[in-house]
Order: C-alpha cells, then sequence, then structure tokens
C-alpha cells in the first residue's frame, strides 16, 4: 500500500506529540525512582518528579531554607534570632548540577520511536527533506515550550531533620554548640538546638537552562537516531548520505551497545525495588536514576580518562567578628564550617573493587565491549565507503578506514557522556550576613583527555575488530 501523504500540519503534531511522549516517559521513571527511594516523606514527589525530568536535560537546581522550630523548642542562636530579619536567623543555601542519565536516555529513545514511526510505514516513497524538518521543528517546539513549563512548576519544599546537619561542624562545632548552650548535634544543634528543629528547604529548577537544554536534548536525540536508524528511509542528501553510510554503522553499534547495556540493570533494578522494598527498594531507586551515570564512568575510566571524587567543607567567615568567636571557642579554623574536617579527593582509578584496582578492570571490559562494536561495524559496513582519510591505498586501507571512523565515533560518544555525567553540589548556611559554614562536593572528568584517549582506544578497536572480521570472512558481509 502506498505511503498516504500528510500535510505540515500532521508532520508537525506529530512531532509534537512525539516530543509530548518522551516528556511523559521521562516523569515516570522519575516518579518511579522517588517512590522506590520513599520522596513522600520529605516532599511533594509531583514537585520533585517535575525537577528530576527538567534535571535531565540539563535543568539546574537552587535551594533556600530558613531553620524553622516547632513551638518552643528551638534552642541556640536559632531562638535568639529567629524572629529576626535582614540576616540575622540562621538560613541555608544551595544548589546542585547533575544529570540523571536513566531519564534523559529513556526520554532519547521513546521520543525516535514515536518521532520514526510513520517514517518506517512503508517503503513506496521517502519523507522529503522539508517534511522532516516540519516534524524535527514540531519535536523541538514542543519539548521547549512542555520542559520550560515542567521547570517552572518544579519548585516547592523539603522538610528534614535538623539531624541532616549534624556532624557538619565536625568537632569543633560541637564545642561551640555546646558553648552556646547546644547539644552534641553540631551545626544542626548550633542553629536549632532542640530535636523538633525541622529545615523546609525550598527549591526551584533554572527555566532558561531547562529550555536550551531542551533543544539540545531533541537535536541529539534526532540527529543520532538518523544516522543509527536501519529501517527508516530519511533524505540526508548526497553528502548527508555518505556520511550515514560511512560513520553510521560505526556509532550505532556503539550507541545500541551502551544503551543495552544501560537498559538491563535499570528493568532489573525497578523489578526488584517494586518487589522487595524497604532499604533495597531505596537502593534501587538511587541506582535506577543514576545507573547510566556510573557505566559512563565505568567506560571512560576504560579509555583512560581520570575522575576525582571532592568532598570539600567550606570555611566560616573568619572576617565576621562572631563567626572568629565562634571559631576559636571551637578549637579551630571554623567551628560551624570547616572544623577539623578536611578536603576529601578521591582518584576513582585507584578505587579498589575485590581487592583489584578498579582501572584495569575497566580497560578489560570497554576493550572488549569496543572490539566487540567494532567487528560488528565491520561486518554491517560496505567496505567501498571505507575509503581512509588520507593517501594511503594498500591492502589495510580499508582497514585503517574503519580504524580512523571508528575512533572518531568512540572519541564522541565518550566525550559526551563525560561531559554528561559531571556533577556538583553545595550547601551552606549563613548567620548576620556571613557564611558559617557548609560542604561542597563534585565529580569532575577531563573531557579533553576522554576525547583524546578515546580517539586512541577507539582507533586500535576499530583496526582490531575490522582485522577479525576480515579473518572470519565477514568484513562488509552484510
Amino acid at each position: 500500500m502506498p505511503v498516504q501523504l500528510i500535510g505540515p500540519w500532521e508532520n508537525f503534531v506529530e512531532g509534537a506529540a512525539a516530543a509530548l511522549c518522551a516528556v511523559v516517559a521521562m516523569a515516570a521513571v522519575s516518579a518511579l525512582a522517588l517512590t522506590l527511594l520513599d520522596a513522600g516523606s520529605v516532599g511533594s514527589v509531583w514537585s520533585l518528579t517535575l525537577a528530576l525530568t527538567a534535571m535531565a536535560v540539563g535543568g539546574s537546581v537552587a535551594a533556600g531554607s530558613d531553620v524553622s522550630g516547632n513551638g518552643g523548642s528551638m534552642g541556640g542562636l536559632a531562638s535568639l534570632f529567629g524572629g529576626g530579619g535582614g540576616g540575622m536567623s540562621p538560613s541555608m543555601s544551595g544548589a546542585a548540577d547533575v544529570v540523571p542519565l536513566s531519564v534523559t536516555l529513556v526520554g532519547a529513545v521513546v521520543l525516535w520511536i514515536a518521532f520514526s514511526r510513520r517514517l518506517g510505514q512503508g517503503q513506496q516513497r521517502r519523507f522529503t527533506a522539508g517534511e522532516l524538518g516540519v516534524r524535527a521543528a514540531g519535536a523541538a517546539g514542543a519539548a521547549l515550550c512542555t520542559l520550560v513549563i515542567v521547570a517552572a512548576l518544579a519548585k516547592g519544599s523539603a522538610t528534614m531533620p535538623a539531624s541532616a546537619m549534624s556532624g557538619m561542624g565536625g568537632a569543633g562545632g560541637n564545642k561551640a554548640a555546646e558553648g552556646f548552650g547546644g547539644g552534641s548535634g553540631g551545626l544542626g544543634e548550633l542553629m536549632g538546638g532542640g530535636s523538633g528543629t525541622r529545615m523546609a528547604v525550598t527549591y526551584h529548577v533554572s527555566v532558561g537552562s531547562a529550555g536550551v537544554g531542551a533543544v539540545l536534548w531533541v537535536a541529539v536525540a534526532l540527529g543520532a537516531g538518523c544516522l543509527i536508524s536501519r529501517r527508516v528511509r530519511l533524505p540526508l542528501g548526497g553528502a548527508l548520505d555518505g556520511l550515514r553510510a560511512g560513520w553510521g554503522r560505526s556509532l550505532s553499534a556503539v550507541v545500541r551497545t551502551v544503551l543495552v547495556l544501560a537498559a538491563v540493570p535499570l528493568v532489573a533494578l525497578a523489578v526488584v525495588g517494586a518487589v522487595v522494598g524497604g532499604k533495597a527498594g531505596s537502593t534501587a531507586g538511587a541506582a535506577l536514576l543514576l545507573a547510566p551515570n556510573a557505566l559512563a564512568v565505568f567506560l571512560t575510566l576504560g579509555v583512560g580518562s581520570s575522575w576525582t571524587a571532592g568532598l570539600h567543607p567550606v570555611q566560616s567567615d573568619s572576617s565576621n567578628p562572631l563567626a572568629a568567636l565562634m571559631g576559636g571557642m571551637g578549637g579551630s579554623t571554623g567551628a560551624m564550617g570547616g572544623g577539623r574536617q578536611t578536603d576529601r579527593t578521591e582518584h576513582l582509578r585507584s578505587l579498589a573493587v575485590g581487592g583489584w584496582p578498579l582501572w584495569p578492570a575497566a580497560l578489560t571490559v570497554t576493550a572488549l565491549i569496543l572490539v566487540c562494536c567494532a567487528y560488528r561495524a565491520a561486518r554491517t559496513t560496505n567496505p567501498a565507503h571505507l575509503v581512509p582519510l588520507h593517501p594511503y591505498r594498500g591492502p589495510l586501507a580499508g582497514h585503517l578506514g574503519m580504524a580512523q571512523r571508528f575512533g572518531v565515533v568512540t572519541a564522541v560518544v565518550m566525550g559526551t557522556a563525560a561531559w554528561l555525567v559531571r556533577a556538583s553540589g553545595n550547601f551552606g548556611v549563613s548567620m548576620f550576613g556571613s557564611e558559617m559554614g557548609g560542604m561542597s562536593v563534585e565529580l569532575s572528568g577531563s573531557v579533553l583527555r576522554t576525547l583524546a584517549f578515546g580517539l586512541l582506544a577507539g582507533g586500535l578497536a576499530g583496526f582490531g575488530g575490522s582485522l577479525l572480521a576480515a579473518a572470519r570472512g565477514a568484513f562488509g558481509a552484510r
């Protein structure tokens, strides 16, 4: 049966519907993870779901709070200055910049499936470039509007007990708290004193970053889908058709493998968490959000990237007389901020798992995955499309062309993963207009190092996979 022609508005609406389906899928994954984490005990699951959905496309979260007490249970400095304004009462502020890749990937997969549904129906004709552009514009416009609205609505409050701040000041903080009549709860006791103290943390998501991220998310998802799809006939044009023929199979092999490696644990964790519940459910919920992030760190470690996880206490403002006084009482440079705590920086490649360093294990697993992907790409790529980027045309020309293309693809995929996985967060407590303490955390990796080593590792894997395919008589077989 011939494909029925549809007008531009139908194409636009279908593209927009695909984006809406993707956002709904992202919200569903976020809600499931938060339910497993029992997020309803600290705040509205609805608001937190919207926040996670916006964060999945790059929205950053900012938070702030004032410490409030129940009746007369407040003690310490909060009871003295709780009624004051203009920075007299203790307050907390913070920000988080992290991308839950599981939510991002689920949305991208659903977006492409819904977007390309009609494109794969029938083989009588190809969609024109104009039709494809209209569909893409509809998807981008709907994603932009929807995720901007989601980010605007992603605000609320989460209540946490004062014990959440215990230990921030370390030993020095406890001494200062005792000096002011508090208990042994560190900074939490100094600020609130009694056990009934609650922190009401209000949070909101940056609408601008979510909007920009939504457009980039749609562009990357649709662009990758156009290059790796096998059943969809797309009007890419002469040069772009050649790009797809020469590079698409390598990109398809890497992307599909990474998606499978990320999807299998996600499904297993969701099922186990929903059935078991309790602490196992909470662990499953956290892993459901961040398992692809951990996979990306592991694979980039395998190609030679360096990752560090840091925990940095914030020292109190020594220029503030009261802060200096409290520092002296705590016996350290910052009773409420750093106390006796020191910066902690962990190099992930030196971590030991089961008595073995993590880096060799990551290298072995990543090498096997890349060689298998290169072998798959060599089998499915026409040798005529593997002309190397240099003048050499000898017997190894096809293998070198495969190595060059697979190396570039590996570098791009790994570099993108390293850029997305980087995370940072900070929170601090202020009083009397000065920062009295806090903490910052970060997970950082070198994107440039990942690109360089990814290019090298991918090139070697591409050459090896190509030789293996030729030895088995499968080079360019399909």
